[in-house]
């Protein structure tokens, strides 16, 4: 009778431990191509303007098989979506990668009207014209039924915060000087502003910090960078 009981025990304890692990936060990271050639042209430009750019997704799964509907139905909300594969991330879950274009726009308003794209980025001047302000951007109507397809099949919530947003910023100018915010600079933390200056064919990666992708899911926009113009 006790062996049962504590079979039972720990059966029950079994299941609350896989219980607890499907209720496990989803997160979608993103990394994207940006040039700085294109910000400047594109944030000067008095006109709307946009073009699309590379960004590659990782999407956390419960495991690297039967990805097809999951795959379909991410594929909805991106553009020119072509699926890479399955691997497992830095924290040992499961990440289904795709290679996508993302939209980078000169004002927000044209972002908002394109509805066909999750995440995109805004390049713009600032009052004075001296600097670029480049942000992040979300589109909420994707963005909320993408949050309902994850729960209504995992009873999971996806979360912009605990995901990882960062950019791969090439310097195709002659001299660039980009302001960054506390964040992650080529693996490196940065607690204040910093600015670094680029020459011609530089690479930064810039990884948002905790705070601003915490913005990111309240705001449905966050900052990452400026540079002189």
């Amino acid at each position: 009778m006790k062996e049962l009981m504590h079979k039972s025990h720990t059966l029950k304890q079994i299941f609350i431990l896989i219980f607890f692990t499907i209720l496990a936060g989803c997160r979608i990271d993103f990394i994207g191509d940006l040039y700085t050639s294109d910000l400047k042209s594109l944030a000067n430009d008095n006109e709307d303007k946009s073009f699309y750019l590379p960004m590659q997704i990782s999407f956390q799964v419960t495991a690297c098989e039967d990805l097809d509907q999951v795959n379909r139905i991410i594929s909805t909300y991106f553009t020119e979506y072509k699926n890479t594969g399955c691997s497992m991330g830095e924290d040992f879950m499961s990440y289904t990668n795709a290679q996508v274009s993302v939209p980078v726009v000169n004002k927000y308003e044209i972002f908002n009207n394109m509805e066909n794209s999750l995440i995109g980025f805004v390049s713009y001047l600032s009052e004075d014209k001296q600097k670029i302000f480049v942000d992040a951007i979300i589109n909420s109507d994707f963005y909320e039924s993408l949050q309902n397809y994850v729960y209504n099949e995992s009873f999971t919530d996806l979360s912009l915060a605990e995901s990882n947003l960062s950019v791969k910023l090439n310097n195709d100018l002659d001299i660039s000087k980009i302001e960054v915010p506390p964040s992650f600079v080529d693996s490196q933390p940065i607690v204040f502003s910093e600015t670094f200056t680029m020459e011609r064919r530089d690479l930064i990666t810039i990884k948002v910090s905790d705070v601003n992708t915490l913005f990111l899911e309240e705001n449905m926009w966050t900052p990452i960078f400026s540079m002189s113009n």
